[in-house]
């Protein structure tokens, strides 16, 4: 088993974690309706992002990476039920 010495933590805070990967998130509006076809259409695509649900209104949000976001914006933008946020 091994050890971790207090020398070996070292402390994190805001200032020292650069971005969280949340800037790289893309916010949108749907009727409830349409989740699960929103969700395969952005599965089919693989590697984009993940679909999450934010709240029962609509509010959703793709978790994707600074390499994928401008597809899955572009993805979102294609589909006519969704309304992306600014």
């Amino acid at each position: 088993m091994t050890t971790i010495q207090k020398a070996d933590i070292q402390a994190y805070d805001s200032d020292s974690i650069e971005r969280s990967g949340e800037e790289s998130y893309v916010y949108f509006h749907i009727e409830p309706k349409y989740t699960n076809y929103v969700n395969r259409v952005l599965e089919g695509y693989e590697y984009v992002g993940v679909m999450t649900t934010v709240d029962s209104t609509g509010r959703c949000m793709v978790r994707s990476t600074e390499d994928t976001k401008p597809l899955a914006i572009e993805i979102l933008s294609s589909l006519p039920m969704v309304t992306l946020e600014e």
